[in-house]
């Protein structure tokens, strides 16, 4: 799982952006076939404190056919007060009949960050290091069956610089100590096949359905990468209506890597999406394991609000996952202001606190 750019002006990580279409969007409503959108950004993480920048959404559908979802262009660029660079491109395009979607995240950063060494219990105290990096990670799907797709995805991250151990004698430096892989920089690229099952009636704020999908990618010298390694990562969430207008969502995320993977592509604890109120990458290893429940209430007007619990762990190996001990704890709540009604588009402040740490989030859209 690749961190440290999740900075999105939309936080949903998914194949497919689906639109209610039961309703008519604000896309296709009285014959508006296309939106854009270009304002200023500014957005508040752990990992980035205050960022300021500049973002936009083209929102377009491909054909006459109503059942085709809103296609989407966006784009960010931010500047954090840590003095840290995030340049990124995402699209989602939905062809006729969505017999094919094909989504495309593209980024660069140069990225001061922090390290704790590996592990599930890892130390307080932490290291600087920075990196710059490139990512490209275009997905090419086929409606197979109903809500089912199926498609290949080719993934690449380039880690073209990595400095640390900033003022340390020689040898000293958590990444010496544990010879962490990809320390000197790294570069993967990997064939893999994704597949998809979705019956939310909204990508943006589901108040009903299921969502399934699992991903496989095989690093390997046979497509150019330094590292050899396979990933998989398996995400369930689930949707009920419980309430008018009031909503219980629940997510289980696993991941796993086996083989030599380097530091930037491990499984990590902390993000915008999920374990809100860890600094992304505080627990860090092969593999990962994470839950959550959310809850989502209406408050007056556009206002509306969530509280959230989560657990998850790290683990060198995938069957010490399911350990119960040194689960790490996640609990917060949050704000909603909804600015597009009609898409479910919420602007939304998060507040979460973990284990010894805590996190305040400023983005659009939910977390999942």
């Amino acid at each position: 799982m690749f961190y440290g750019l999740n900075i999105s002006l939309y936080a949903q990580d998914n194949v497919d952006e689906k639109i209610n279409l039961d309703k008519k969007d604000s896309i296709t409503h009285k014959g508006k076939r296309r939106k854009l959108f270009a304002f200023p950004a500014m957005i508040y993480s752990p990992e980035t404190t205050l960022a300021f920048g500049g973002a936009g959404n083209y929102n377009f559908k491909l054909g006459h056919d109503s059942t085709t979802r809103t296609s989407y262009v966006q784009a960010l660029g931010l500047y954090t007060l840590r003095q840290q660079v995030v340049v990124g491109l995402e699209s989602v395009i939905f062809f006729h009949n969505e017999k094919y979607i094909l989504k495309t995240k593209v980024s660069f950063s140069h990225f001061p960050d922090r390290f704790w060494g590996l592990g599930n219990n890892s130390g307080n105290n932490f290291e600087r290091y920075t990196v710059g990096q490139y990512y490209l990670f275009p997905q090419l799907l086929r409606k197979t069956y109903k809500n089912l797709f199926l498609g290949a995805v080719f993934e690449i991250q380039d880690v073209f610089s990595f400095d640390y151990g900033y003022g340390m004698p020689a040898g000293s430096s958590l990444f010496d100590k544990q010879s962490v892989a990809g320390k000197k920089g790294s570069f993967v690229s990997g064939l893999g096949l994704v597949a998809l099952w979705d019956s939310r009636n909204n990508a943006f704020s589901p108040s009903k359905g299921f969502y399934f999908s699992y991903y496989v990618n095989n690093f390997s010298p046979n497509f150019g990468s330094e590292f050899s390694y396979v990933t998989q990562l398996a995400d369930v969430r689930k949707y009920f209506s419980i309430h008018k207008n009031q909503v219980l969502a629940f997510q289980l995320v696993i991941n796993t890597n086996r083989g030599n993977v380097p530091l930037r592509s491990k499984a990590n604890i902390g993000s915008n999406t999920i374990m809100r109120g860890y600094y992304e990458g505080r627990f860090t290893d092969n593999n990962l394991l994470a839950a959550q429940v959310e809850h989502r209430f209406p408050v007056y007007g556009r206002f509306g609000m969530v509280v959230f619990v989560a657990a998850g762990r790290v683990a060198s190996k995938p069957e010490d996952l399911f350990l119960f001990s040194g689960l790490k704890p996640s609990v917060g709540t949050g704000l909603r202001y909804a600015i597009d009604k009609k898409e479910k588009l919420n602007l939304r402040f998060d507040a979460g606190f973990g284990q010894h740490s805590n996190g305040f989030y400023f983005y659009i859209t939910e977390a999942f």
